[in-house]
């Protein structure tokens, strides 16, 4: 790891109800590890009675259908070419099956964000992909981001 840095970024994207979306992940390259930095989501709900949107982080299947994005480095100004892929949701996309590392559950008013201490950051294995899943019980927006190193 060389300490290129880049940002994965979910412009604000409508969730339906109780259907599990997929609206971030990375797809590392084969013998190239990565590091999840950080990571925040954030939701525009306006009920205080609103049941928790649950927000499931860990590793899903290649068979998942998703839209690359463009990769936004944190110095744009440095040559070397990000190997690890970022996408992002896409509508009708096709949801891969998820091995939950961590699962939590945020109010649909708020959000959560996440800034790893050092060494002990999230590694994503070579050639594996790592993801953010999104359910809400009701129709929410949810916006956000992942900060990953290389």
């Amino acid at each position: 790891m060389a300490a290129l840095q880049f940002y994965n970024n979910c412009p604000s994207t409508s969730l339906a109800a109780t259907t599990a979306t997929t609206v971030l992940g990375i797809s590392t390259a084969t013998n190239q590890r990565a590091k999840v930095l950080g990571y925040g989501f954030y939701f525009d709900g306006t009920l205080n009675s609103a049941q928790p949107v649950q927000l499931i982080i860990g590793a899903f299947t290649s068979g998942a259908a998703f839209s690359s994005t463009a990769v936004v480095k944190v110095e744009p100004e440095l040559t070397e070419t990000v190997q690890t892929k970022p996408y992002q949701w896409k509508s009708g996309q096709t949801e891969g099956t998820y091995t939950a590392f961590k699962t939590l559950t945020v109010h649909p008013q708020l959000g959560y964000e996440y800034l790893a201490p050092l060494g002990q950051e999230d590694i994503v294995a070579g050639g594996t992909q790592f993801g953010f899943q999104a359910n809400a019980p009701a129709t929410v927006n949810i916006r956000g981001y992942m900060k990953v190193e290389e």
